[in-house]
C-alpha cells in the first residue's frame, strides 16, 4: 500500500506503484488450455481460461480522473493484493463531517476502487465513510454504496456506463448524513446497547462473552465514545471490528494479516456485517 496523495492523475497513480506499463497474456506450455497474465515488467501473475479477457490497469482506472475532479476528492493509497493478482486505489476527501471536534470526531469520504487480473472478481467501487480519531488508521467504516463490472469482453463499455452512475449517488452521501445525525441525537441505555451487541455476537462460549464485553466496553469508553448515543454504539462495535478483532496470515502464510485485515473491512465479510451494524443502531432511533 502506497501513500499517492501527490499524484495529479490516474497516469501518475499506476507509475508510483508501478502498474503504468501493458499487462499481457501469453500462452503457457504446461497448461495448454489455460494462459499466463505477466505484467508490465514480464512477472508472471496468473493463470487464467483462454477466453479470459484482461483489463489494462490504464483502462480499467482511466474514469477515476473525471470521478475525482467531480467530487473534489484526492488520491490517497494505491496498490497490489494477492501477490500481483489485484490491484487498488481510493481517493478521500478529508473532514468531510464533523461531529465532535473536541475528540476528533470527524469522518472522510473515501471511494475505494479495484479490479483484478485473474478473474477473482469483479472491476468494483465502492462508496464509504471512514471515522479516523486515532493515529493508526480507520476505526468505523460503513459501506454506503457500490457498483460491480462483471469481467467480458463488453466491460470496458460498461465501465463506462458506471462513471456517470458513482457521480450521481453523492447524494447516498448526504442520506448516510443525516442519519448519523440521528445516530448522534438517540440516547439509549445500557440494556439496549447490550441487547444489540448480543444479536450482533451470539454464542454461548467463553470466548462469545468475552467478545460481548470487549464491545460493550469500547461502547462506553471506546475512542471518541461516552457510552450514551446509538453513535457511540455504532462506532464501539465498529471499533472492536477494525482494531479488536483478530486477524490472521494465510494457511500458508503467504498473505499477511494486515492484507487479510484490509481486504475483509473493504471488500469482504465485514464490509458486509457493516450495513448490519449500520441497520441494528438505527432501528434504536
Amino acid at each position: 500500500m502506497i501513500n499517492v496523495k501527490d499524484c495529479s492523475n490516474v497516469g501518475e497513480v499506476l507509475t508510483e506503484i508501478g502498474a503504468d506499463k501493458p499487462y499481457q497474456l501469453r500462452p503457457i506450455a504446461e497448461f495448454p488450455r489455460n494462459r499466463g497474465v505477466f505484467d508490465g515488467n514480464d512477472n508472471p501473475v496468473a493463470i487464467v481460461s483462454h477466453t479470459y479477457p484482461l483489463l489494462q490497469p490504464a483502462k480499467a482506472f482511466e474514469y477515476v480522473d473525471t470521478i475525482r475532479g467531480e467530487l473534489g476528492y484526492d488520491f490517497d493509497k494505491a496498490g497490489f493484493a494477492n501477490h500481483g493478482r489485484k490491484l487498488f486505489l481510493s481517493l478521500r476527501k478529508k473532514n468531510a463531517l464533523v461531529i465532535d471536534p473536541k475528540v476528533d470526531d470527524v469522518l472522510d469520504e473515501v471511494i475505494y476502487f479495484w479490479t483484478a487480473f485473474d478473474g477473482s472478481m469483479q472491476t468494483l467501487f465502492n462508496q464509504m465513510i471512514e471515522r479516523l480519531v486515532c493515529a493508526n488508521g480507520m476505526v468505523t467504516m460503513d459501506v454506503q454504496s457500490s457498483a460491480k463490472v462483471k469481467h467480458s469482453s463488453l466491460q470496458e463499455g460498461k465501465l463506462d456506463d458506471y462513471v456517470k452512475e458513482v457521480i450521481d449517488i453523492q447524494g447516498v452521501f448526504q442520506s448516510s448524513y443525516d442519519a448519523i445525525q440521528r445516530l448522534v441525537d438517540t440516547k439509549i441505555k445500557d440494556k439496549d446497547a447490550k441487547e444489540v451487541i448480543g444479536r450482533l455476537f451470539k454464542g454461548e462460549s467463553k470466548k462469545s462473552e468475552i467478545i460481548r464485553e470487549d464491545v460493550f466496553g469500547r461502547f462506553q469508553n471506546g475512542l471518541g465514545n461516552r457510552g450514551e448515543t446509538a453513535w457511540d454504539l455504532l462506532n464501539g462495535i465498529t471499533e472492536y471490528q477494525n482494531h479488536g478483532k483478530t486477524f490472521r496470515t494465510s494457511e500458508n502464510k503467504s498473505i499477511s494479516a494486515s492484507e487479510n485485515r484490509f481486504k475483509s473491512l473493504t471488500t469482504g465479510g465485514d464490509a458486509k456485517m457493516m450495513q448490519t451494524i449500520w441497520n441494528e443502531c438505527l432501528s434504536l432511533n
